[in-house]
Protein backbone atom coordinates (compact mmCIF):
# COMPACT_ATOMS: atom_id res chain seq x y z
CA UNK A 1 0.00 0.00 0.00
CA UNK A 2 1.33 3.42 -0.92
CA UNK A 3 2.65 5.42 2.01
CA UNK A 4 0.47 8.44 2.85
CA UNK A 5 3.39 10.81 3.43
CA UNK A 6 5.10 9.75 0.20
CA UNK A 7 1.85 10.22 -1.73
CA UNK A 8 1.17 13.68 -0.30
CA UNK A 9 4.72 14.92 -0.86
CA UNK A 10 4.65 13.52 -4.40
CA UNK A 11 1.44 15.44 -5.06
CA UNK A 12 3.13 18.64 -3.89
CA UNK A 13 6.21 17.91 -6.00
CA UNK A 14 4.03 17.69 -9.10
CA UNK A 15 1.72 20.63 -8.35
CA UNK A 16 3.17 22.91 -5.66
CA UNK A 17 1.47 26.15 -6.64
CA UNK A 18 -1.86 25.86 -4.85
CA UNK A 19 -0.04 24.68 -1.73
CA UNK A 20 2.12 27.81 -1.85
CA UNK A 21 -0.93 30.04 -2.27
CA UNK A 22 -2.64 28.42 0.72
CA UNK A 23 0.51 28.85 2.76
CA UNK A 24 0.70 32.54 1.90
CA UNK A 25 -3.00 33.07 2.64
CA UNK A 26 -2.74 31.31 6.00
CA UNK A 27 0.50 32.85 7.24
CA UNK A 28 0.95 36.04 5.23
CA UNK A 29 4.41 34.75 4.33
CA UNK A 30 5.76 36.20 1.09
CA UNK A 31 7.13 33.82 -1.54
CA UNK A 32 10.56 34.34 -3.10
CA UNK A 33 11.16 32.34 -6.25
CA UNK A 34 14.64 31.32 -7.30
CA UNK A 35 15.95 29.41 -10.29
CA UNK A 36 18.67 26.74 -10.21
CA UNK A 37 21.23 26.53 -8.75
CA UNK A 38 22.78 27.10 -5.31
CA UNK A 39 20.78 30.03 -3.94
CA UNK A 40 21.17 29.90 -0.11
CA UNK A 41 17.61 29.06 0.95
CA UNK A 42 18.54 29.40 4.62
CA UNK A 43 19.07 33.12 4.13
CA UNK A 44 15.63 33.62 2.54
CA UNK A 45 14.04 31.52 5.28
CA UNK A 46 15.77 33.49 8.04
CA UNK A 47 14.28 36.66 6.54
CA UNK A 48 10.80 35.25 7.27
CA UNK A 49 10.12 34.47 3.60
CA UNK A 50 9.24 31.22 1.83
CA UNK A 51 11.97 30.12 -0.61
CA UNK A 52 10.43 28.42 -3.66
CA UNK A 53 12.55 26.86 -6.40
CA UNK A 54 11.28 27.56 -9.91
CA UNK A 55 11.65 24.36 -11.94
CA UNK A 56 9.93 25.23 -15.18
CA UNK A 57 6.74 23.88 -16.70
CA UNK A 58 5.77 21.12 -19.08
CA UNK A 59 2.91 23.24 -20.39
CA UNK A 60 3.19 24.85 -23.82
CA UNK A 61 5.69 27.65 -24.42
CA UNK A 62 3.68 30.65 -25.63
CA UNK A 63 5.48 33.86 -24.70
CA UNK A 64 9.04 32.96 -23.74
CA UNK A 65 10.00 32.09 -27.32
CA UNK A 66 9.63 35.75 -28.24
CA UNK A 67 12.18 36.67 -25.56
CA UNK A 68 14.66 33.78 -25.59
CA UNK A 69 15.91 32.04 -28.75
CA UNK A 70 14.81 28.48 -29.52
CA UNK A 71 18.35 27.26 -28.88
CA UNK A 72 18.21 28.45 -25.27
CA UNK A 73 17.83 25.48 -22.93
CA UNK A 74 14.25 24.46 -22.23
CA UNK A 75 14.78 24.90 -18.47
CA UNK A 76 15.38 28.64 -18.88
CA UNK A 77 12.58 29.03 -21.42
CA UNK A 78 10.07 27.14 -19.29
CA UNK A 79 11.11 28.98 -16.10
CA UNK A 80 10.32 32.24 -17.87
CA UNK A 81 7.08 30.88 -19.32
CA UNK A 82 5.90 29.66 -15.93
CA UNK A 83 6.11 33.14 -14.43
CA UNK A 84 4.98 35.05 -17.53
CA UNK A 85 1.94 32.93 -18.35
CA UNK A 86 0.94 30.34 -15.78
CA UNK A 87 1.84 31.55 -12.27
CA UNK A 88 1.73 35.30 -12.71
CA UNK A 89 0.45 36.07 -9.21
CA UNK A 90 2.36 33.56 -7.09
CA UNK A 91 5.67 35.25 -6.37
CA UNK A 92 6.45 38.33 -4.30
CA UNK A 93 10.05 38.52 -5.47
CA UNK A 94 12.89 36.65 -7.12
CA UNK A 95 16.53 35.69 -6.68
CA UNK A 96 18.10 34.55 -9.93
CA UNK A 97 21.58 33.01 -9.88
CA UNK A 98 23.76 33.58 -12.91
CA UNK A 99 25.71 30.43 -13.73
CA UNK A 100 26.15 30.68 -17.50
CA UNK A 101 25.48 32.96 -20.47
CA UNK A 102 21.84 31.90 -20.80
CA UNK A 103 20.99 32.64 -17.16
CA UNK A 104 22.75 35.98 -17.44
CA UNK A 105 20.51 36.96 -20.36
CA UNK A 106 17.50 35.41 -18.62
CA UNK A 107 17.95 37.58 -15.54
CA UNK A 108 18.11 40.74 -17.67
CA UNK A 109 14.89 39.79 -19.48
CA UNK A 110 13.23 38.76 -16.21
CA UNK A 111 14.00 42.09 -14.59
CA UNK A 112 12.44 44.02 -17.50
CA UNK A 113 9.41 41.86 -18.22
CA UNK A 114 8.21 40.72 -14.80
CA UNK A 115 7.22 43.55 -12.43
CA UNK A 116 8.06 42.76 -8.82
CA UNK A 117 8.96 44.61 -5.64
CA UNK A 118 12.05 42.47 -5.06
CA UNK A 119 14.58 41.21 -7.58
CA UNK A 120 18.21 40.19 -7.09
CA UNK A 121 20.80 38.47 -9.21
CA UNK A 122 23.11 36.13 -7.32
CA UNK A 123 26.47 36.02 -9.05
CA UNK A 124 28.11 32.67 -8.32
CA UNK A 125 31.80 32.22 -9.22
CA UNK A 126 32.13 29.60 -11.95
CA UNK A 127 35.79 28.77 -11.33
CA UNK A 128 35.73 27.84 -7.69
CA UNK A 129 39.47 27.24 -7.41
CA UNK A 130 40.36 30.89 -7.96
CA UNK A 131 41.81 32.56 -4.85
CA UNK A 132 39.22 35.33 -5.18
CA UNK A 133 36.20 32.98 -5.40
CA UNK A 134 35.45 32.67 -1.67
CA UNK A 135 35.69 36.38 -1.02
CA UNK A 136 33.54 37.08 -4.07
CA UNK A 137 30.80 34.73 -2.92
CA UNK A 138 31.00 36.02 0.65
CA UNK A 139 30.49 39.56 -0.63
CA UNK A 140 27.60 38.41 -2.86
CA UNK A 141 25.91 36.56 -0.01
CA UNK A 142 26.24 39.52 2.33
CA UNK A 143 24.85 41.75 -0.42
CA UNK A 144 21.87 39.42 -0.83
CA UNK A 145 21.37 39.43 2.95
CA UNK A 146 21.33 43.24 3.02
CA UNK A 147 18.85 43.32 0.14
CA UNK A 148 16.51 40.88 1.89
CA UNK A 149 16.73 42.97 5.05
CA UNK A 150 15.76 46.09 3.13
CA UNK A 151 12.85 44.27 1.45
CA UNK A 152 11.47 42.91 4.73
CA UNK A 153 12.43 45.98 6.79
CA UNK A 154 14.02 43.74 9.43
CA UNK A 155 17.52 42.65 10.31
CA UNK A 156 18.50 39.01 9.89
CA UNK A 157 20.27 38.20 13.13
CA UNK A 158 22.96 35.56 13.44
CA UNK A 159 20.66 33.64 15.80
CA UNK A 160 17.85 33.59 13.24
CA UNK A 161 20.18 32.47 10.48
CA UNK A 162 21.68 29.83 12.77
CA UNK A 163 18.19 28.41 13.46
CA UNK A 164 17.46 28.24 9.74
CA UNK A 165 20.77 26.48 9.10
CA UNK A 166 20.03 23.86 11.79
CA UNK A 167 16.58 23.26 10.28
CA UNK A 168 17.88 22.84 6.73
CA UNK A 169 20.72 20.61 7.95
CA UNK A 170 18.17 18.33 9.62
CA UNK A 171 16.14 18.15 6.42
CA UNK A 172 19.17 17.23 4.33
CA UNK A 173 20.29 14.57 6.81
CA UNK A 174 16.87 12.91 6.77
CA UNK A 175 16.82 12.83 2.98
CA UNK A 176 20.33 11.36 2.90
CA UNK A 177 19.27 8.63 5.33
CA UNK A 178 16.31 7.74 3.12
CA UNK A 179 18.65 7.66 0.12
CA UNK A 180 20.86 5.17 1.98
CA UNK A 181 17.83 2.93 2.58
CA UNK A 182 16.93 3.18 -1.09
CA UNK A 183 20.43 2.09 -2.10
CA UNK A 184 20.03 -1.05 -0.03
CA UNK A 185 16.87 -2.06 -1.84
CA UNK A 186 14.88 -0.18 -4.46
CA UNK A 187 11.69 -1.74 -3.10
CA UNK A 188 11.92 0.33 0.08
CA UNK A 189 11.14 3.48 -1.90
CA UNK A 190 11.06 3.87 -5.67
CA UNK A 191 13.09 6.24 -7.81
CA UNK A 192 10.34 8.68 -8.60
CA UNK A 193 8.96 8.66 -5.07
CA UNK A 194 12.36 9.38 -3.55
CA UNK A 195 13.35 12.14 -5.93
CA UNK A 196 9.93 13.72 -5.43
CA UNK A 197 10.71 13.83 -1.71
CA UNK A 198 13.69 16.00 -2.61
CA UNK A 199 11.71 18.05 -5.10
CA UNK A 200 8.92 18.74 -2.60
CA UNK A 201 11.51 20.15 -0.18
CA UNK A 202 12.15 22.89 -2.73
CA UNK A 203 8.55 24.12 -2.37
CA UNK A 204 7.18 23.33 1.08
CA UNK A 205 7.99 25.32 4.21
CA UNK A 206 11.05 23.55 5.60
CA UNK A 207 9.45 23.06 9.02
CA UNK A 208 6.54 21.16 7.44
CA UNK A 209 8.72 19.07 5.14
CA UNK A 210 11.17 18.14 7.91
CA UNK A 211 8.31 17.13 10.22
CA UNK A 212 6.92 14.83 7.52
CA UNK A 213 10.34 13.25 6.91
CA UNK A 214 10.76 12.57 10.63
CA UNK A 215 7.52 10.57 10.53
CA UNK A 216 8.42 8.85 7.27
CA UNK A 217 11.96 7.66 8.05
CA UNK A 218 11.06 5.12 10.81
CA UNK A 219 8.26 3.76 8.61
CA UNK A 220 10.75 3.11 5.81
CA UNK A 221 13.32 1.67 8.23
CA UNK A 222 10.77 -0.98 9.22
CA UNK A 223 10.66 -2.14 5.60
CA UNK A 224 13.62 -4.52 5.75
CA UNK A 225 15.37 -5.04 2.40
CA UNK A 226 13.48 -7.81 0.63
CA UNK A 227 16.26 -8.81 -1.72
CA UNK A 228 13.62 -9.19 -4.40
CA UNK A 229 14.75 -6.18 -6.41
CA UNK A 230 17.81 -7.57 -8.16
CA UNK A 231 17.67 -5.21 -11.11
CA UNK A 232 20.39 -2.97 -12.40
CA UNK A 233 21.87 -0.12 -10.39
CA UNK A 234 22.34 3.20 -12.16
CA UNK A 235 23.94 6.54 -11.49
CA UNK A 236 21.90 9.36 -13.05
CA UNK A 237 23.86 12.43 -14.14
CA UNK A 238 22.90 15.82 -15.49
CA UNK A 239 21.10 18.92 -14.24
CA UNK A 240 17.50 17.87 -13.52
CA UNK A 241 15.49 14.69 -13.98
CA UNK A 242 13.20 15.79 -16.73
CA UNK A 243 10.67 14.71 -17.80
CA UNK A 244 9.56 13.21 -14.45
CA UNK A 245 8.43 10.09 -16.30
CA UNK A 246 12.11 9.14 -16.71
CA UNK A 247 12.13 8.01 -13.08
CA UNK A 248 8.86 6.14 -13.58
CA UNK A 249 10.43 4.32 -16.53
CA UNK A 250 13.40 3.32 -14.38
CA UNK A 251 10.98 2.02 -11.74
CA UNK A 252 9.14 -0.04 -14.33
CA UNK A 253 12.40 -1.52 -15.59
CA UNK A 254 13.48 -2.42 -12.02
CA UNK A 255 16.51 -0.12 -12.22
CA UNK A 256 17.55 1.35 -8.88
CA UNK A 257 19.15 4.80 -8.92
CA UNK A 258 21.92 4.56 -6.31
CA UNK A 259 23.75 7.81 -7.04
CA UNK A 260 23.38 11.09 -8.91
CA UNK A 261 24.83 14.56 -9.34
CA UNK A 262 21.56 16.33 -10.12
CA UNK A 263 20.55 19.78 -8.87
CA UNK A 264 17.19 18.20 -8.04
CA UNK A 265 19.02 15.37 -6.29
CA UNK A 266 22.28 15.02 -4.44
CA UNK A 267 23.46 18.56 -5.11
CA UNK A 268 20.47 19.83 -3.14
CA UNK A 269 20.97 17.58 -0.10
CA UNK A 270 24.73 16.99 0.10
CA UNK A 271 26.89 18.63 2.75
CA UNK A 272 25.62 20.44 5.80
CA UNK A 273 26.33 24.01 6.80
CA UNK A 274 28.66 24.42 9.76
CA UNK A 275 26.96 25.76 12.87
CA UNK A 276 30.18 27.31 14.17
CA UNK A 277 31.35 30.86 13.56
CA UNK A 278 29.87 33.37 11.12
CA UNK A 279 26.72 31.79 9.58
CA UNK A 280 27.07 33.68 6.29
CA UNK A 281 30.65 32.45 5.91
CA UNK A 282 29.40 28.94 6.71
CA UNK A 283 26.82 29.14 3.90
CA UNK A 284 29.60 30.17 1.53
CA UNK A 285 31.82 27.32 2.67
CA UNK A 286 29.06 24.77 1.97
CA UNK A 287 28.97 25.95 -1.62
CA UNK A 288 32.63 25.06 -2.04
CA UNK A 289 32.10 21.60 -0.55
CA UNK A 290 29.49 20.65 -3.13
CA UNK A 291 30.26 18.28 -5.95
CA UNK A 292 30.92 19.58 -9.45
CA UNK A 293 28.12 21.13 -11.46
CA UNK A 294 28.36 21.55 -15.20
CA UNK A 295 28.88 25.36 -15.20
CA UNK A 296 30.69 25.43 -11.82
CA UNK A 297 33.82 23.42 -11.11
CA UNK A 298 37.53 23.80 -10.55
CA UNK A 299 39.00 21.62 -13.27
CA UNK A 300 37.75 20.14 -16.51
CA UNK A 301 37.76 16.48 -15.49
CA UNK A 302 36.21 16.84 -12.03
CA UNK A 303 32.72 15.88 -13.22
CA UNK A 304 34.11 12.69 -14.72
CA UNK A 305 36.05 11.89 -11.55
CA UNK A 306 32.93 12.41 -9.45
CA UNK A 307 30.80 10.11 -11.64
CA UNK A 308 33.46 7.39 -11.67
CA UNK A 309 33.61 7.61 -7.87
CA UNK A 310 29.82 7.29 -7.59
CA UNK A 311 29.80 4.22 -9.85
CA UNK A 312 32.60 2.52 -7.91
CA UNK A 313 31.31 3.49 -4.45
CA UNK A 314 27.76 2.26 -4.97
CA UNK A 315 28.41 -0.63 -7.32
CA UNK A 316 26.48 0.89 -10.20
CA UNK A 317 26.19 -0.93 -13.52
CA UNK A 318 26.12 2.19 -15.67
CA UNK A 319 25.36 5.87 -16.01
CA UNK A 320 22.24 7.41 -17.50
CA UNK A 321 23.18 10.94 -18.52
CA UNK A 322 20.20 13.28 -18.89
CA UNK A 323 21.29 15.85 -21.44
CA UNK A 324 19.08 18.91 -21.34
CA UNK A 325 19.06 20.00 -24.97
CA UNK A 326 20.92 23.26 -25.69
CA UNK A 327 22.33 23.47 -22.13
CA UNK A 328 25.62 24.91 -23.27
CA UNK A 329 27.96 23.77 -20.50
CA UNK A 330 26.67 20.19 -20.80
CA UNK A 331 27.40 20.36 -24.53
CA UNK A 332 31.00 21.27 -23.73
CA UNK A 333 31.35 18.45 -21.16
CA UNK A 334 29.87 15.58 -23.13
CA UNK A 335 32.65 14.71 -25.61
CA UNK A 336 35.23 14.36 -22.83
CA UNK A 337 32.78 12.50 -20.60
CA UNK A 338 31.98 9.97 -23.32
CA UNK A 339 35.65 9.36 -23.97
CA UNK A 340 36.50 9.17 -20.28
CA UNK A 341 33.76 6.66 -19.45
CA UNK A 342 34.81 4.53 -22.40
CA UNK A 343 38.37 4.45 -21.06
CA UNK A 344 37.06 3.55 -17.60
CA UNK A 345 34.91 0.76 -19.04
CA UNK A 346 31.73 2.28 -17.60
CA UNK A 347 28.62 2.04 -19.79
CA UNK A 348 27.01 5.46 -20.26
CA UNK A 349 23.95 6.37 -22.28
CA UNK A 350 23.14 9.99 -23.12
CA UNK A 351 19.40 10.65 -23.19
CA UNK A 352 18.45 13.98 -24.78
CA UNK A 353 15.56 15.54 -22.90
CA UNK A 354 13.72 18.83 -22.66
CA UNK A 355 10.84 20.20 -20.65
CA UNK A 356 8.34 19.75 -23.42
CA UNK A 357 9.31 16.13 -24.12
CA UNK A 358 6.25 14.23 -25.33
CA UNK A 359 7.67 11.09 -26.94
CA UNK A 360 7.90 9.07 -23.75
CA UNK A 361 7.55 5.76 -25.56
CA UNK A 362 10.79 6.52 -27.38
CA UNK A 363 12.45 7.43 -24.09
CA UNK A 364 11.42 4.10 -22.55
CA UNK A 365 12.60 2.16 -25.60
CA UNK A 366 16.03 3.79 -25.46
CA UNK A 367 16.51 3.31 -21.72
CA UNK A 368 15.34 -0.29 -21.99
CA UNK A 369 17.76 -0.95 -24.85
CA UNK A 370 20.62 0.50 -22.79
CA UNK A 371 19.69 -1.71 -19.82
CA UNK A 372 19.50 -4.78 -22.03
CA UNK A 373 22.91 -4.02 -23.53
CA UNK A 374 24.40 -3.98 -20.02
CA UNK A 375 22.70 -7.26 -19.14
CA UNK A 376 24.03 -8.74 -22.35
CA UNK A 377 20.56 -9.53 -23.66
Amino acid sequence: MENRIVRELSDIANNPYEMARRQRAASGQKIIGSTLADVPEELIHAAGLLPFTILGTNRPIRRASALLPDNACSLSRSDLELVLTYETDLFDGFVLPQVDDTTQHLSDIWRRKIPTSFFECYLIPRQVDRPSARQWLLDETNRLKASLEKFTDRKISNDELHKSIVLYNDNRRLLRKIYDLKRQDGDIIGNRAFFELIKSSMFLPEETHTRELRHLLPQLEKKAPSGANKGLRFVVAGIVWEPPAVMTILDELKINVVGDDLCTGTRHIANDVSTDGDPVAALVERHFKKGPFSPIHNRGNRIQENLVDLVRRYGADGILYLHLKFFESQDYDLPDLKQGMGEEGIPMYVLDTEYQTTHLAQVKTRVQAFAESIRGE
